[in-house]
């Protein structure tokens, strides 16, 4: 036990404050930083709680498991809409990024990522892949790839596409035994958060990996959560989030079209609803900035939507939980990708004004 905020000379910090303490004025900081600190040592890991660390337990590292540091390699698969930008925020956070895009034909010109041809030769460079990839079927054709290949003794696949939690736990099935130790690890925050840094980041599966990877998921998220010990489980919670978002935006769409066929103005009913009980993420964001402005542009389109709200019917049914919503969502949505497959999401709103 070690008192008095004592630690080792090694020891650097991990994690130290709440988003409460981060955002308030900074006399108020130490009263509010009531929060688990973290410390990191080559030795393991020294969790300190209160906000002066009075106490503290050591938790030694599980062998073989070191955490990543600057300067350590990670391979990025899939260099789309949200796996470039993840790539440029890895580089900018200290870590060389070998970029792999499977289809070539979206290849981007971008500094510090070294681009390579294929699995092999990101393999050569690096033991950490990261998968950004459209959908299940993607991710696993390229895990029965790497398998073919001569591997190292161990390759961890942080897995950020969103591929619903059964697919997910036929990859941990399929993968037991094998060289790849597979992180289930779906984001949130879209184009923007990956841009910004800021995405939410959800991750099932060895707590031991989690925490070795940690420190490179932290370069491309505000928030990091480790969900549970089973693949699947992060993917719940992301598709039962991209569930509430897709209700969100179309509920928000219809209400504001309501309306504004009673002659109400679109933004000021936007920072009405925002102090009021009504606030969501299509009130707050996505109708103000992308409708409002006539950008119809967050990089995540309308087939996108689509599949994830269906992963969560899907799930919904296999389980026997309620679904009437969720099939009515689904249905909307699934229209309009009939329409317009490709469309960005945020068209939804054209598209009940169109349907009213």
């Amino acid at each position: 036990m070690i008192r008095n905020g004592a630690r080792p000379a090694d020891c650097q910090v991990y994690s130290q404050t709440t988003p409460l303490a981060r955002n308030a004025p900074a006399a108020e900081r130490p009263r509010l930083c009531r929060a688990v600190v973290i410390f990191r040592s080559r030795r393991g890991m020294m969790i300190c709680i209160s906000n002066a660390c009075h106490q503290a337990l050591y938790c030694p590292q599980p062998a073989g498991e070191r955490s990543m540091t600057e300067g350590n390699t990670i391979g990025v698969v899939g260099l789309g809409n949200m796996g470039l930008p993840i790539a440029l925020n890895l580089v900018k956070g200290g870590y060389p990024v070998a970029g792999l895009e499977i289809d070539q034909g979206r290849w981007e010109t971008a500094e510090g990522l070294t681009y390579v041809a294929d699995a092999a030769a990101a393999l050569a460079r690096t033991d950490t892949l990261l998968l950004s990839l459209p959908d299940g079927k993607v991710v696993q054709a390229f895990l029965a790839g790497l398998l073919e290949l001569s591997l190292p003794d161990a390759v961890t696949v942080i897995d950020t596409s969103t591929i619903g939690p059964k697919t997910s736990q036929e990859i941990s099935r399929q993968l037991a035994g094998t060289p790849l130790r597979y992180l289930d690890s779906p984001v949130s925050g879209g184009v923007h958060g990956a841009q910004a840094g800021t995405l939410a980041v959800m991750c099932a599966g060895s707590r031991a990996l989690y925490d070795r990877v940690h420190p490179a998921l932290a370069t491309f998220s505000a928030n990091q959560f480790f969900i549970g010990p089973e693949p699947g489980q992060a993917q719940v919670l992301k598709i039962l989030n991209n569930f509430l978002s897709a209700t969100a935006l179309a509920a928000s769409s219809e209400a504001l079209l309501f309306g504004q066929a009673h002659g109400l103005e679109l933004t000021q009913m936007c920072d009405v609803i925002n102090v009021s009980t009504g606030m969501n993420t299509a009130t707050l964001d996505k109708i103000p900035r992308q409708v409002a402005s006539g950008e119809y542009n967050t990089g995540f389109s309308n087939s996108l939507m689509y599949k994830d709200i269906s992963l969560y019917l899907e799930r919904c049914q296999e389980l026997g939980t309620p679904g009437r919503i969720s099939q009515t969502v689904v249905d909307l949505w699934g229209a309009f990708t009939t329409l317009s497959p490709q469309s960005d999401a945020t068209n939804i709103f054209r598209y009940v004004d169109q349907t009213l």
